[in-house]
């Protein structure tokens, strides 16, 4: 169990599980120079030779890191430019050329930057291909792991902090994040640089100008104050239906919650994390649907929320159509240009029970670079290197400032400026974490499915949790179908 926060401090530390990954790049040996053994005696032509080429190697190479400083190097990058923004990997990038100016950045930003990577990859042209890429940027990447075309990076746990000599990355990053890194054969491929927290997101003077609950703390204060908003003529909760999967930031972990104020939580822990059937259809996931559903047929969410993108939910919010909308923590910085004056972002969990309980919050990590491993070894050796670069401090800054994210370095909050960087959205998380029993949860598994069947079953949940939302289509007959094509990818991936 993780143990709920009681500091902002604290909560930095332990705001995320992990799904990261890491790689390194190797030192350079220096050859020492000899001198003659005879006392006053001058030195030889080949011993002068020796002790000219240690010190030309030695000031041609970084101390850092051994790598050479005379050797021009341009990394292709594929980066994702959604709700962060970029300019906290701008200045990621800026700093790390500053520090290592032989090391130039081509970079290709773009909010479909997956289907780019997966368009190149299905070229099958290495030189074409993106020395490295947002990590996660890929339709299969278990698959490019089994055919070797991933650089792992497991090994950059093990090399000191650029910024923290003398400590080793897996010591300076936050709880949890080494150990629960996500890792194909125990192998990391990327390492995550940021976190974030799902939940529901408002205006904080809008809540105080209506005299709103701003931190129910049951299921049935919760309930009743959606009653509240509805009756105002106000949309209580929305969310981006196009991207369906968007409401499971808000309502994902509640199965857990469920299960553990029913006492079953090691029961339902194990079966969820191991895929052990019945999956969809447990108990504890049929109820956290069955409530969803039941809201929907009260009208809690919008009308026609299935063309309802990202953004557009979010400007609700801002428009006061609606009170709260499911997102991540990254949201004031995606909304940055469109926030009216006045508007405050606050945060509040969904509280899925009736009793002084947890409240389970969806929670991940974000960032980190995917590295090709078709190109030549310099680059790869300097795409570790910036790899491991985006793990200092003064860059963790830069992307919590600029990009609304939450840092992994569990050393952020030392220092009161680095914490006072945290845009509103973030501060708010922190503030509900602090005063509330919480338990984050990242609702990834243990196991690998990769028959399509699996993708077909998470598929078949997520094109209908909008006509849920609304009421219109009951989520048992989805269930069931779902954990068919569930059981068959199981009973293939044993063959």
């Amino acid at each position: 169990m993780r143990k709920y926060s009681k500091s902002i401090a604290i909560v930095l530390v332990i705001l995320m599980f992990a799904t990261a990954i890491i790689g390194c790049s190797s030192k350079s040996n220096k050859d020492a120079a000899s001198s003659s053994p005879t006392a006053g005696a001058s030195e030889s032509p080949s011993a002068s030779a020796s002790a000219s080429a240690s010190t030309e190697t030695e000031s041609n190479t970084y101390p850092e890191n051994g790598l050479p400083k005379d050797q021009e190097v341009t990394l292709k990058f594929g980066f994702w430019e959604a709700g962060a923004g970029r300019e906290g990997i701008d200045f990621a990038m800026k700093s790390f050329s500053d520090k290592f100016p032989n090391v130039k950045f081509d970079t290709t930003y773009s909010p479909d930057i997956f289907k780019l990577v997966d368009t190149k990859i299905a070229a099958g042209d290495d030189n074409d291909m993106f020395d490295i890429f947002t990590a996660g940027g890929a339709a299969n990447l278990n698959q490019l792991v089994d055919e070797k075309k991933l650089e792992p990076q497991e090994d950059l746990w093990d090399r000191d902090a650029y910024d923290a000599p003398g400590k080793k990355l897996k010591e300076v990053t936050i709880d949890g994040l080494y150990t629960g890194a996500q890792r194909y054969n125990k192998v990391s491929y990327n390492l995550p640089d940021s976190g974030w927290t799902g939940g529901l997101y408002y205006d904080k003077a809008f809540f105080e100008k209506n005299g709103w609950n701003q931190d129910p703390k049951t299921w049935d204060e919760f309930i009743a104050l959606l009653d509240t908003i509805k009756a105002a003529g106000v949309i209580p909760i929305t969310y981006p239906g196009v991207y369906s999967v968007y409401l499971e930031f808000g309502f994902g972990p509640k199965n857990f919650e469920i299960a553990e104020g029913n006492g079953n939580l090691d029961a339902f822990y194990k079966n969820y994390k191991s895929f052990g059937t019945p999956w969809y259809t447990a108990p504890e996931t049929k109820e956290k649907w069955n409530r969803i559903y039941e809201m929907g047929k009260k009208g809690y969410f919008p009308d026609g929320v299935a063309a309802i993108n990202h953004t557009q939910s979010q400007m609700q919010v801002m428009q006061h159509k609606a009170a709260m909308v499911v997102t991540g923590s990254w949201v004031q910085n995606e909304m940055k240009d469109a926030t009216p004056e006045g508007f405050v972002w606050g945060y509040m969990g969904v509280p899925a029970k009736n009793a002084d309980q947890t409240t389970w919050l969806r929670n991940g990590v974000q960032g980190g670079i995917n590295i090709w491993a078709a190109k030549p070894d310099l680059n790869k050796k300097w795409a570790k290197e910036f790899a491991l670069w985006l793990m200092n401090l003064d860059v963790q800054k830069a992307a919590v400032a600029l990009s609304g994210s939450i840092p992994v370095r569990k050393d952020f909050g030392d220092d009161p400026a680095r914490l006072d960087a945290l845009q509103d959205a973030p501060k708010a998380v922190t503030a509900y974490t602090s005063q509330h029993k919480v338990r984050f949860e990242n609702q990834t598994q243990d196991v690998t499915l990769t028959d399509p069947a699996w993708a077909q079953s998470d598929k078949t949940l997520a094109d209908a949790i909008p006509a849920i939302t609304n009421g219109k289509k009951d989520p048992g007959p989805v269930l069931e179908a779902a954990e068919k094509l569930l059981e068959t990818a199981l009973a293939k991936q044993k063959k």
